[in-house]
């Protein structure tokens, strides 16, 4: 699965989508494009924009650097379910039937976040309430048997409303189910009573290749084009791909990213109290008006006035009891009808305001904040922590156990030198061209690995580190010996590099890209720059401060371009340059 491994980096709005950037230890991006509207699939052609609204950021504080363990989808309904593992265990729920809807639950199930929250009679997705999947009146396809389908069979006219409204499939698969026992929609129930079990096991082998040997694909039907896990009977294949994901990024990517965002349940409850707050104002102003000519008909309801005073109380659908009717009795009603109207036009009124008012207490919608990303493809060594000397020279360092492995198996070159630390817990920095390196890059260098180092997190004031050639680092245990993920073994004389202070200058380069290492070398290629020192705080909150300082030319970072530049652990800025 492309997930595996990776945890929740970001999450961007782009139209009616909801975009999780999830990521590899080593770097690696992979996009699931979350949209209600049109599915849940893995994305290779997301265009990075920075671009939420109040939802998007809820989501994101639920979510964000949480694991990815695993995805379903809740017994081949249209509701795809993702786990994350963090602090706290989270489910995501993409609820797909129209309106759609975006769902987070804690461990327990109980609603944590909806996007669009329901408070209907049937179900209720509230937060604080435990979630309840919508009714489902059909028949899973996991659970279709001989019996069940005899049973649909006997209670509808024809194949297509059985099986259509009995057994929760999507239309295109019912004609296919049908098909295949050689039936059409159309065809009626009674000439099938007896073959249920034809039917039931024509949608098993369905589900089954789908699950086993899916060869997805697109297809031209009545109902347009379609996506299929496997070709159909009868249809012509336009178009043929390895993944659902990669069909529907051709299908529906520019669609979903271009689409408007559908109204949130506020903004819909805003825009309804407003047009009924409206149009009792345009009824309360047309009933003061009539009752206006009701006075002004009352006070003249001599033999001249009377058939227009008449006429104006047949158009109100007043009618006389009387015959001949007098010019009294037509005052009286007309000043009747005057009283209630002014009456109604006082009640109405008040309800306006009423509304208005309750408008006014609903919070408008966030208008979404968008930043365009310039798009470049990032260097190699983007993926781990990196800078450039005073000299120009590349020093790039692991991030864990796992980017220490890939830093010494595919980078290291024979002209290298290896820097790490004098003590547990520390990344391995790699020289490039290090082997003619000058006494100040080797302070540079080891000053980055020591503030890289645990010696940040436990607060040290200075460390060492040492640097060795690459043929003295190897990755066998000596024998009898095991030799942890991440661990190398250093062979022959360490040349140490003694009492580097434990700080780090954080800077934007000329490119935009966030460099953290030694002050000399941030300052030469950064306009603007702090100093950090190790600091009892919060790594995050540490990373929202330094964003601040940092400036947005030539462009402004995300905080998590910042977070993974920062050393693991609080800091405080003790000065800026």
């Amino acid at each position: 699965m492309a997930l595996r491994g990776t945890y929740v980096n970001n999450i961007y709005r782009r139209g009616g989508a909801q975009l999780f950037r999830f990521r590899r230890p080593g770097g690696e991006d992979v996009w699931l494009v979350a949209s209600p509207q049109k599915g849940a699939w893995i994305s290779n052609s997301v265009e990075e924009r920075d671009e939420t609204t109040e939802f998007t950021s809820r989501l994101r504080g639920e979510l964000e650097r949480a694991r990815f363990s695993g995805a379903s989808q809740l017994d081949l309904d249209r509701v795809f379910q993702i786990d994350l593992e963090g602090k706290e265990r989270r489910r995501v729920l993409i609820e797909l039937m129209p309106p759609g809807n975006v769902i987070v639950l804690d461990p327990e199930g109980v609603v944590r976040l909806a996007q669009n929250e329901v408070r209907a009679e049937a179900r209720r997705v509230v937060r604080g309430e435990r979630y309840r999947p919508p009714g489902q009146s059909r028949l899973s396809p996991l659970e279709v048997g001989a019996e069940a389908v005899e049973g649909m069979l006997m209670e509808e006219a024809t194949l297509g409303k059985a099986v259509g409204r009995h057994i929760a499939l999507p239309r295109k698969y019912v004609a296919e189910a049908l098909k295949r026992v050689g039936a059409s929609e159309s065809t009626p129930s009674s000439g099938f009573l007896g073959r249920g079990g034809e039917i039931a096991k024509a949608i098993g082998d369905m589900v089954a290749e789908a699950r086993e040997k899916p060869r997805p694909c697109v297809c031209e039907t009545s109902a347009g084009v379609e996506v299929f896990s496997f070709p159909p009977s009868g249809l012509e294949v336009k178009e043929e791909a390895g993944t659902v994901s990669e069909l529907c990024d051709r299908l529906f990517l520019g669609e979903t990213m271009s689409e408007p965002e559908r109204p949130g349940p506020e903004e819909v409850k805003r825009r309804e109290l407003e047009a009924t707050a409206a149009k009792l104002r345009e009824e309360a102003k047309s009933m003061v008006a009539e009752a206006a000519k009701a006075r002004a008909a009352a006070g003249e309801a001599g033999a001249a006035a009377l058939e227009p005073a008449l006429k104006l109380l047949r158009d109100a659908g007043v009618r006389s009891q009387r015959d001949p009717v007098s010019p009294a009795a037509v005052a009286s009603a007309l000043y009747d009808r005057a009283k209630e109207l002014e009456s109604k036009s006082s009640q109405s009124i008040e309800a306006a305001a009423k509304l208005e008012k309750r408008a006014s207490r609903v919070p408008p919608s966030a208008a979404p904040r968008a930043r365009a990303l310039a798009r470049r493809r990032g260097e190699w060594y983007e993926k781990f922590r990196w800078f450039f000397t005073v000299e120009g020279k590349l020093a790039v360092g692991g991030r864990d156990a796992q980017t220490n492995s890939v830093l010494l198996g595919r980078h290291l070159d024979s002209n290298d030198v290896v820097y790490h630390a004098d003590l547990f817990g520390s990344p391995f920095f790699i020289l490039k061209g290090g082997a003619a390196q000058t006494e100040e890059e080797s302070r540079q260098v080891a000053q980055a690995t020591v503030a890289f180092s645990s010696a940040w997190k436990t607060g040290l004031g200075s460390a060492d580190a040492y640097w060795v050639a690459p043929d003295q680092v190897g990755s066998a245990a000596p024998s009898g010996e095991y030799l942890p993920r991440g661990s190398f073994v250093i062979k022959g004389k360490k040349n140490f590099v003694s009492k580097m202070i434990v700080e780090v200058a954080v800077g934007l380069d000329l490119e935009g890209r966030v460099m953290a290492g030694p002050e000399d070398a941030v300052k030469r290629r950064c306009a603007h720059y702090v100093i950090l020192r190790p600091h009892n705080e919060k790594g995050s909150e540490t990373a929202k401060r330094v964003l601040r300082d940092l400036g947005s030319e030539p462009r402004e970072p995300t905080l998590d371009e910042v977070q993974r530049a920062l050393p693991a652990g609080g800091g405080k800025v003790t000065r800026r340059g």
